[in-house]
């Protein structure tokens, strides 16, 4: 019995549709895996943190389990200077870390900003559509956001500072996904700097 070329065209496409999903499927799946085995490595290494531990080695570790679990290799954790109000590049991982590493962000500029006195998680999928943005630092790094995830990092009534992650690797947009994932990070990430701080 031969089909109709109509029934074989859509058989073809449901086949080409199905097979897609099934792919895509895949590599979400293969990416929380990926996102789960960096938040056990971070949490099993957080409890090893003392007061005589490295702060360097330990922001590190938790910006790196950070880009890991979104899919992206450029972020940076800021911390809050209370005196100033400024937030400092504390470090900074990715294309602009030379530039920005130790560079102060002014009091009420950009996003992450935004993010420390609102306490609140922000996902902006295109920068150059987004208010808050501010090209202030891609200016000064030659540096194109596209898409970014921007949390806080809290301890009760205290803001300690943010985790921003900048442009996924595959140059799609960040997910509300990845948002919950990073905000798991940024709790790991408070407490490991407050143990760090004894």
């Amino acid at each position: 019995m031969t089909l109709p070329n109509d029934a074989l065209r859509e058989l073809v496409s449901q086949y080409t549709r199905l097979k897609q999903e099934n792919q895509e499927l895949h590599e979400e799946i293969n990416r929380l895996r990926q996102a789960m085995r960096s938040l056990v490595r971070l949490q099993s290494k957080i409890e090893m943190i003392t007061p005589q531990s490295n702060p360097y080695e330990v922001i590190h570790l938790i910006l790196s389990t950070a880009l890991e679990a979104v899919n992206s290799k450029d972020g940076s954790l800021m911390l809050l200077d209370e005196e100033t109000n400024e937030l400092v590049f504390v470090l900074v991982l990715g294309a602009a870390q030379k530039t920005l590493t130790n560079y102060r962000l002014p009091p009420g500029e950009g996003i992450a900003s935004w993010v420390v006195a609102s306490r609140t998680p922000k996902l902006v999928l295109d920068a150059r559509a987004e208010p808050l943005f501010s090209p202030l630092v891609d200016k000064m790094t030659g540096f194109m956001t596209v898409s970014l995830i921007c949390v806080p990092l809290i301890y009760g009534d205290r803001t300690l500072g943010a985790i921003e992650v900048v442009n996924t690797i595959s140059g799609q947009p960040f997910k509300q996904e990845d948002v919950e994932l990073l905000q798991l990070v940024a709790l790991l990430a408070t407490l490991a700097i407050l143990r760090a701080e004894g």
